[in-house]
């Protein structure tokens, strides 16, 4: 049985590395569209964010298999821990860094190249640290204190997510788009004052990936507990029994279409404030602190609502709510009438708080929803594979989050590659680029598709009527 200082210790191992991969979905394909140089070529840029949500999806699946047949005097798990947190730290600063690796170089195909490689390597990095580190927790806990170590990850996630969604508003704000670019910046010459935009980005960049590090070493300074073995189901058995589990198979279906939504927000809301609405570094500030307020609210809402009303109806009404509201991307600071009797930064505070109640369920009720779906399967089978069932959802998820960064970079293409008629500016009296605008209808139709679904074919209550 573990004391409560490993309890801890164990319980804010991942604060580092959930920061930077909540920092890397929003920031990313923003920070080489924006500064890197990719800014005729947004759909390399997102491209490149795309295709390392294939990689991770399927690391994170087989992560946890490998490290099930690793054998080591240190374990199964602490080597993965051990290796993995300083080459993901190294790995998440070089993959912000190119103004100090390849200086002034401005060939958009040499850039996307950097972003393809450092991107790829830091998502399996990441799965193949916080996979192994995920399944060391029965291995070193009693059933009866894993409840309490999982309160202390959801509350290290939620600080997490504050920092990592905060620190993609606050840099921009903190970054001087009217300069020739971070690169272009570096290569000028070797003394750059204190606070150019290099030194500003880099400064942050190393203070998250040193916490990356800092944040595992107590779970592996302070843990001695002897880890129980558990025997490892067979892999072909355990598939079958989830792809017969037609609520699960529909849950997963039902959830894809909404994580295309939610990647597409993540990836273009930066360039949305900074292109579309012109915002500055204090608008910046309170459109960050804004969302983050309303997602933190929302968590509270749904909560409550979602035990008394049920997760069903709580994740319906969320999607609901969020499709109702992110078609007003056609609204907000591009029509000038309006704008002369609603300021530009009231109507962006206005559509993020109504969006984001929405998003705080999307992100919320998910995890319950799964938790749920397992144990009514433990309960028919006897057996638990909570594991699978939430390790299993990362392949198909990551995949329906490629095609969100993807359309980001399709989108935000002056002409389309895939619709080469299509060019920005048409939207007539719209100030901004159709991508810029049309972003929100689009990603409501996706949730749309995964209310359907959800409505149609998943049961999110298994547990309630017993």
């Amino acid at each position: 049985m573990l004391t409560f200082k490993e309890k801890v210790s164990y319980g804010i191992g991942r604060l580092g590395s959930s920061i930077t991969i909540d920092l890397a979905d929003l920031f990313t394909g923003f920070v080489y569209y924006a500064f890197f140089g990719l800014q005729e070529n947004p759909f390399l840029a997102f491209l490149g964010v795309a295709i390392g949500k294939i990689v991770i999806g399927f690391t994170q699946f087989s992560a946890g298999y490998i490290s099930d047949r690793t054998q080591t005097r240190w374990g199964r798990r602490r080597p993965f821990v051990i290796i993995g947190a300083p080459l993901l730290a190294i790995c998440f600063f070089l993959l912000y860094s190119p103004h100090l690796i390849i200086g002034s170089v401005n060939d958009p195909m040499v850039i996307f190249g950097y972003l393809l490689v450092f991107n790829a390597i830091y998502q399996a990095l990441y799965g193949l640290l916080t996979t192994p580190f995920q399944s060391w927790m029965p291995e070193i806990t009693l059933e009866e204190e894993r409840l309490e170590v999982s309160g202390y990850q959801n509350t290290v996630n939620l600080i997490a997510f504050i920092i990592g969604a905060g620190s993609a508003f606050l840099i921009p704000a903190l970054l001087d788009e009217s300069s020739e670019g971070i690169v272009d910046l570096n290569a000028l010459n070797s003394l750059i004052p204190l606070l150019t935009n290099g030194i500003i980005l880099t400064m942050f960049i190393v203070l998250f990936a040193l916490m990356v590090i800092i944040f595992y070493l107590p779970s592996l300074v302070v843990i001695r507990a002897k880890e129980i073995f558990i025997p490892q189901p067979n892999l072909r058995e355990e598939l079958n029994v989830v792809f017969s589990n037609r609520n699960y198979i529909w849950w997963t279906i039902s959830r894809g279409f909404l994580s295309v939504a939610l990647s597409m927000t993540m990836g273009i809301v930066l360039i949305w404030i900074d292109e579309a609405l012109g915002f500055g570094t204090l608008e910046y500030l309170l459109f960050g602190l804004t969302l983050l307020v309303t997602i933190f609210c929302g968590f509270i809402f749904w909560g409550k609502y979602a035990n008394k009303n049920g997760k069903t109806k709580s994740f319906i009404y969320a999607m609901i709510w969020g499709a109702l509201w992110l078609p007003f991307t056609l609204v907000v600071g591009q029509i000038e009438p309006v704008t002369q009797i609603i300021p530009i930064l009231l109507q962006a505070i206005l559509f993020v708080i109504l969006v984001g109640i929405g998003l705080s369920g999307f992100y919320l009720l998910p995890y319950a929803i799964v938790a749920d779906i397992a144990e009514a399967d433990e309960r028919k089978t006897g057996e638990s594979r909570a594991g699978m069932y939430y390790g299993f959802e990362s392949i198909p998820l990551n995949v329906f989050q490629f095609f969100g960064f993807l359309i980001v970079g399709i989108i935000l293409e002056e002409e389309s590659p895939i619709l080469p008629g299509i060019t920005g500016g048409i939207s007539g009296l719209l100030g901004a680029g159709w991508g810029l605008t049309f972003w929100g209808p689009i990603a409501a139709v996706f949730i749309l598709i995964s209310v359907f679904l959800f409505w149609r074919k998943v049961d999110a209550d298994p547990l309630r009527e017993e």
